[in-house]
């Protein structure tokens, strides 16, 4: 059961967030490392909002500005 939860937990979560499974297993995983339980709830926050952050940036054309200098 333990085994089968680990392996679908992150569909369900990259699904409800819009994330690549992978990058969602991933921000968990690194979240746990450096925070314990409160890591794999914390993990994927993060990755939202990193996400967001970086989609707005180049939706407004800021990283493209700073690549072209």
């Amino acid at each position: 059961m333990s085994i089968v939860r680990q392996l679908i937990e992150p569909r369900i979560v990259s699904g409800q967030i819009g994330i690549h499974p992978i990058f969602t297993l991933i921000a968990m995983y690194t979240g746990f490392r450096f925070l314990g339980v409160w890591g794999l709830i914390l993990g994927p926050i993060v990755l939202i909002i990193l996400k967001n952050i970086y989609g707005t940036l180049i939706d407004k054309g800021v990283v493209k500005s700073i690549l072209e200098r």
